[in-house]
């Protein structure tokens, strides 16, 4: 049977690799036909299946971006922007950038499970402590009768029923560490809303500056022909389709004829200055290549400030959470030993 584009879906590293393939045919000026036909090797597993899948969407008739697009659900858009973007302006920098954000994502996914690792270990050690330990050494001192007013009847039997149920200790222990991976997981999300904002607009100056004015030699075209809205509604899109559902309006509007910053009405959450390159560029204040420099400069500050959220969030909140387990845990502890000693001092004083 002849294989579809549909029939193939690749991982993120895979789909990551097969588009490097893509720049170097790109690179070499060899036909894209001819560099995939290469790559349907049994040896090359799945990239192999795709760059045939790939070639066979193409003999029917599909557009290359179209069939490369459907190799991932995911990554979709920006991959069919980056090949009608290298289509149009022979630059190659489109699907360096597709691939730098595949990598980027994998990269945030695996800090995010590293970061959750040591506070969930402290968690599973406290919980422990606090279901297993904790319930036996104050039973145990109650049964000594150490402690006669310092812990209710109640406090007791609450301790007894872990200390010999093993099973409601253990389902406990469960509950805690759930709860507490579901609100630490919350938080990491909440957080890549508020550095993930940067990142979005990192992303879409990035992806306004590619389209203009490519700066990399493999580039025919020095400009992109292709009209302003359909420029920024690309580079919308590939930020994702909450943004661009954000940016409809404006770019109906720019269709429309407009060019000024008050009746365009751009979102709230775009910055000043990238309101003002898009300004220059509908209204040809300026050229593309220096709207495109402002526009790289302005990708880079906003990288950076989300690499600051992003880095407080995987390295210093896991840190901080884990302390306080730790100092909950000694204080804990510490009452448990202390408590019955400074009973007996005070009886002893008394």
């Amino acid at each position: 049977m002849t294989t579809t584009t549909s029939d193939v879906q690749l991982d993120d590293e895979s789909l990551a690799m097969l588009l490097d393939e893509v720049v170097a045919m790109a690179a070499a000026e060899r036909p894209l036909l001819s560099g995939l036909a290469e790559l349907d090797d049994v040896a090359m597993g799945r990239v192999g299946r795709a760059a045939a899948s790939v070639r066979s969407g193409i003999a029917q008739g599909r557009s290359a971006a179209d069939s490369m697009a459907d190799l991932s659900s995911q990554y979709q858009t920006p991959i069919r922007v980056a090949m009608e973007t290298m289509a149009a302006t022979g630059s190659t920098q489109p699907v360096h950038e597709v691939v730098r954000l595949i990598r980027q994502a994998n990269q945030d996914r695996r800090q995010i499970r590293f970061a959750v690792i040591n506070p969930i270990l402290n968690v599973v050690v406290g919980s422990l402590i606090l279901f297993f330990v904790m319930p036996w050494i104050l039973v145990s001192l109650s049964e000594a009768e150490l402690i006669k007013t310092s812990l209710s009847p109640t406090t007791i039997e609450i301790c007894q029923s872990f200390a010999v149920n093993f099973s409601l200790a253990a389902v406990a222990t469960v509950v805690v560490v759930g709860l507490f991976s579901v609100v630490l997981y919350w938080g990491m999300t909440r957080s890549h809303r508020h550095w993930g904002g940067y990142g979005d607009q990192a992303t879409f100056c990035r992806w306004l500056a590619i389209q203009i004015a490519p700066t990399d030699q493999s580039a025919v075209h020095t400009i992109a022909d292709r009209p302003s809205d359909q420029v920024i509604d690309a580079a919308a899109r590939v930020v994702g389709a909450s943004f661009a559902d954000q940016w409809r309006g404006v770019i109906e509007r720019i269709q429309g004829g407009t060019i000024t910053a008050t009746a365009l009405e751009m979102p709230t959450s775009t910055p000043q200055p990238v309101q003002d390159c898009i300004i220059d560029l509908l209204a040809g204040k300026r050229t593309n290549q220096s709207i495109a420099l402002d526009l790289r400069r302005l990708a880079d500050l906003y990288t950076q400030k989300s690499s600051q959220h992003r880095n407080w969030w995987f390295n210093q909140f896991p840190r901080w959470v884990s302390w306080l387990i730790m100092i909950a845990i000694i204080v804990l502890l510490l009452r448990a030993i202390l408590t019955p000693l400074l009973e007996v001092v005070g009886r002893v004083s008394a």
